[in-house]
């Protein structure tokens, strides 16, 4: 019997299917989207933009482990009973990982910025 697993709920592909709330990864992905939408307007302030885009991508790496590992490995066999359960990821799933790869190139070149400007003020 198939599941429809989603940011917010994991149920029965049925009208009224049987459910279990995930929303952990729901609230996660939109703290990583107003972390992100926020450390663009601190862009002159570099060292606390560079903060929040380490604390997204920490954010974004649990969010993963939540969504790919801890909750279809360990937490849906247990609340549907069923043992053997095999997810098959899909294109969609290893979307997921851009995020943590753009986040941490934009704190590279962040870093890199500030660094440039450092070296500008000491030539004055």
């Amino acid at each position: 019997m198939p599941y429809v697993y989603t940011s917010w709920v994991v149920k029965q592909d049925i009208v009224n299917g049987i459910g279990y709330q995930t929303y952990y990864i729901g609230l996660l992905q939109l703290v990583l989207a107003v972390m992100s939408f926020a450390a663009i307007f601190f862009y002159k302030n570099r060292p606390l933009q560079s903060k929040i885009c380490t604390a997204a991508i920490v954010i974004s790496f649990i969010m993963l482990v939540l969504m790919l590992w801890i909750y279809p490995g360990r937490i849906f066999p247990q609340v549907f009973q069923i043992q053997g359960i095999e997810p098959q990821y899909t294109v969609g799933a290893f979307i997921s990982l851009a995020p943590v790869v753009l986040l941490y190139l934009a704190n590279k070149f962040i870093l890199r910025d500030e660094k440039k400007v450092r070296a500008a003020d000491r030539l004055r």
